[in-house]
């Protein structure tokens, strides 16, 4: 099986090399993070699953976000950031 990485494609066993090299590689903290990530995902429910399980009230709310992004409501990360550092005296 292929995949594709960086715009070249690869092997999954040549991913799986890399991988290792890089979790061999990596400090401690980074290894724990790293170990967090995977054993998050290997555990992980089916995501309907974890839809169900959020409170109506956050449901409610993504559904919000989702529907004002669509419609273009939304505003860009660094126009967001600004309005932040504004509001609070920040510099940046």
């Amino acid at each position: 099986m292929y995949f594709w990485l960086n715009g070249k494609e690869m092997k999954a066993d040549t991913l799986r090399i890399d991988l290792i090299d890089k979790i061999v590689h990596a400090d401690d903290r980074q290894v724990q993070e790293i170990y967090g990530w995977i054993a998050d995902y290997f555990n992980k429910k089916e995501s309907a699953q974890e839809w169900e399980m959020l409170p109506e009230l956050y449901q409610k709310l993504i559904t919000q976000s989702l529907q004002e992004a669509d419609a273009g409501l939304g505003i860009t990360f660094d126009d967001a950031t600004q309005k932040l550092r504004d509001k609070h005296g920040l510099n940046g």
